[in-house]
């Protein structure tokens, strides 16, 4: 089976809503060492917010596969430019 990069996103954003250690989980994103974005997951709102470390734009979606898109597409965007 081909390692999929957008199956590793959902994954990690699976972890994100099981992991019970606080109401607030945090998850930054990379490509080549360099932030990309950041997604926190709200346990009691079910809640993903993925913030673009550049240019700085925030989105709230209630749905992982829709949150797991978006950070694929940061990821995407910011391969492209180099």
């Amino acid at each position: 089976m081909v390692n999929s990069n957008l199956r590793r996103i959902i994954k990690r954003l699976e972890a994100m809503v099981v992991d019970g250690a606080g109401p607030l989980q945090v998850r930054t994103f990379e490509r080549y060492g360099i932030a990309v974005c950041d997604v926190l997951f709200n346990q009691e709102s079910g809640e993903f917010v993925v913030k673009r470390i550049e240019p700085g734009d925030v989105m709230v979606f209630d749905q992982l596969d829709l949150a797991a898109i978006e950070v694929y597409d940061c990821l995407e965007e910011f391969r492209q430019r180099f």
